[in-house]
Order: C-alpha cells, then sequence, then structure tokens
C-alpha cells in the first residue's frame, strides 16, 4: 500500500526523467488525500501558462489523471496530526504524510525536502 504525493503523481505521467523509476513503485494500491486533485491541476495551470505544456497536452494529462487508479481519502480527519507537523513541514506535505501514518503506508515521492522531513514517521520512496 502506498501513498503518492504531487511531484510523484506528476512524474510518473509526464515522461519526466524520473517516470520508468516511479512505475516500478506505483504498481500497490495507491491512495492520496483529496488535497491531490488541487496539486496536480494547480501544476498542470501553471505550465500551460508558461507555454511549457500544449493545451493538448495538458488535457491529455488531466485526463490520465482522472484515470489514475487512485483512492482519495478526506484530509479533515488527519488535521491534528497536521498542525502538530507544523514545526517541520508544510502543512500541504504533512497531509500526505499523516495519510501514509493512518494507512500504515511507504510514501511516494519526488520532493526530496519532504521524504527528509517525513524520514522516521513513515517508510518513504524518494524517486
Amino acid at each position: 500500500m502506498k501513498v503518492i504525493d504531487a511531484s510523484a503523481f506528476i512524474d510518473s505521467v509526464s515522461h519526466g526523467e524520473r517516470g520508468p523509476a516511479l512505475g516500478l513503485h506505483l504498481e500497490d494500491d495507491l491512495f492520496a488525500p483529496d488535497l491531490l486533485v488541487s496539486e496536480v491541476l494547480a501544476f498542470l495551470r501553471r505550465k500551460l501558462q508558461q507555454g511549457k505544456l500544449t493545451q493538448a497536452e495538458a488535457d491529455d494529462l488531466v485526463q490520465r489523471f482522472r484515470r489514475a487508479p487512485i483512492e482519495y481519502l478526506h484530509t479533515w480527519p488527519y488535521a491534528e496530526q497536521i498542525w502538530q507537523w507544523r514545526h517541520t513541514m508544510t502543512a500541504y506535505d504533512a497531509t500526505y504524510v499523516a495519510l501514509a501514518a493512518d494507512l500504515g503506508a511507504t510514501l511516494v515521492t519526488s520532493d526530496l525536502r519532504l521524504a527528509r522531513a517525513a524520514a522516521g514517521l513513515v517508510p518513504v520512496i524518494a524517486v
């Protein structure tokens, strides 16, 4: 069982250099906080506005995102834990870590800062 963060998901679908390595880690049941939806769509919007993605590429990535076999969980139940970790990580990052801790899952991320902050709290795969 794995919790995937936005950085790992984006790398896995965008054909980046980390994509193939991430694919090896995304074969288990995948979970994510509902926060993932906003983070991925905000990233795609930003890349589209910067001219780094065409409209067709962005639309394709949105469709791939919609089809991804991820089970989304609400973040509110983790509010207290997220707040407790406010000194060591952002609320966004703490959301992924809190979900992984609650599920007994491994966190998959491409964000090395998040991987360092989560080390010792949950198992982490940093790609």
